[in-house]
């Protein structure tokens, strides 16, 4: 009776077990059948070849080093500009002219228009005999329309005025064949007439304000023109440049027209690793993509100033550069990417890379590239390596060499030159 209470309950076990046997023996079929049909199939992945330009370089936040000498003069409705922001200027140049009051700034805008309009009529009359070609005159003006375009994009002020000149005096020379001599010389008089008459009015009225410098000019004052300036930068540490940085004065904008940013070099300031730091070196050539401008320019490094503090492992490094325009001369602080180096190829997956070895013990680096249903086998010589692919060189001569749109093989097992698989 015992032993028959005993199999009822082995029975009642086994009957619970089932299920999960069923369950563990499923999924074990399951997968024999997926390696199985990855085995049939090839399991074939590929990724399309494409062409790519790397920069290898590292981001950080840059910070200007300058003399900058703030240039007194309130920026008043009365006060017109006579260079623009980031402009070249010389010592004692004007940099703007402060008129008495606004009827004084009307006037001048009057005499500035009919100084145009005589000199206008000036360039008609000399060319009112002028027998140059006209085929050559519209090609200047394509120039003319060239160079305006150049100066409208660098935001010269000065340049784009007289690029305009140039264009309206080259218009003029274009239709001077049609003007009469005569009635543009009697209108030209009455013009100086009244443009004497104004400058008698304007007399004694203005006052213009000059570069103490020569430099660049800035419309923008930040506060830090005290602050972050070349004596500084002979032994700037990590810790000198945090404190400098925390050094920031209020700017007095109203009270100034601007600054003139003395000499024609500037420099930039970067806390970096120490192992980032490591790949500079003091002289060599680089180039400093500001990320929000986009602007790429040149520099030179300067120096690489360690902390003396040796649990410190932040470097700074100091970059000079040249290149001034209306952006550069208003900056301080930058996001910019430092580039050490720009590689231009192939973008070749890593999990797509192969050791091959063949009979005699030589080892070849290469990709398989899938063509209808058949792999082969390209060599593949990398320059620049990155996490997760490499940069291959592309070459315009060898046939058997990697190009655009080769369908590389990212995953396959048992892959062999001129091998047929099923995809």
């Amino acid at each position: 009776m015992e032993q028959d209470n005993e199999k009822k309950v082995n029975k009642k076990k086994d009957s619970g077990n089932r299920p999960v046997f069923l369950i563990i023996g499923a999924v074990l079929l399951l997968y024999v059948g997926v390696q199985i049909f990855s085995a049939f199939s090839g399991g074939i992945q590929t990724t399309s070849t494409s062409h790519v330009t790397v920069n290898d370089s590292f981001a950080a936040t840059a910070w200007f080093f300058r003399d900058e000498t703030p240039v007194s003069g309130s920026a008043s409705d009365t006060v017109r500009h006579i260079v623009y922001n980031g402009e070249r200027v010389q010592q004692n140049a004007p940099l703007a002219t402060v008129y008495a009051d606004e009827n004084a700034l009307a006037l001048s805008r009057e005499l500035e228009a009919l100084d145009n309009q005589i000199t206008q009529f000036d360039t008609a009359l000399q060319s009112a005999g002028d027998s140059a070609d006209s085929a050559k005159i519209d090609q200047l003006i394509a120039l003319a329309l060239q160079q305006l375009s150049t100066q409208v994009k660098s935001g010269s002020g000065t340049s784009l005025t007289s690029a305009v000149s140039s264009l309206r005096s080259l218009s003029l020379r274009r239709s001077s064949g049609q003007l009469d001599a005569a009635a543009v010389s009697a209108e030209r008089e009455q013009l100086t007439t009244q443009r004497d008459s104004l400058a008698q009015q304007l007399s004694g009225k203005t006052n213009q304000i000059t570069a103490p410098y020569s430099g660049y000019f800035s419309e923008v004052l930040d506060g830090y023109e005290s602050v972050l300036t070349l004596d500084q930068l002979k032994a700037l540490t990590p810790e000198a440049l945090d404190k400098l940085i925390k050094s920031q004065t209020a700017p007095d904008q109203d009270s100034s027209l601007g600054k003139i940013i003395q000499g024609f070099s500037w420099y930039l300031a970067v806390d970096l690793p120490a192992d980032q730091a490591a790949r500079l070196k003091i002289g060599s050539s680089l180039r400093i993509s500001f990320t929000k401008a986009s602007i790429e320019v040149p520099v030179t490094v300067n120096a690489i100033n360690r902390s003396p503090n040796k649990d410190n492992n932040q470097v700074v490094v100091i970059l000079e550069g040249a290149e001034f325009n209306s952006e550069l001369v208003s900056m301080r602080d930058q996001p910019v990417d430092i580039i050490l180096g720009t590689y231009e190829g192939l973008k070749v997956p890593k999990e797509a890379v192969r050791m091959v070895t063949d009979e005699d013990g030589n080892h070849t680096l290469g990709v398989y590239i899938l063509s209808g249903s058949v792999t082969y086998f390209k060599t593949i010589h990398p320059i620049y390596e990155d996490e997760t692919f490499y940069v291959v060189t592309q070459s315009a001569t060898d046939s058997n060499a990697l190009v655009v749109n080769d369908q590389i093989v990212v995953r396959g097992k048992g892959l062999q030159n001129n091998m047929v698989v099923k995809t």
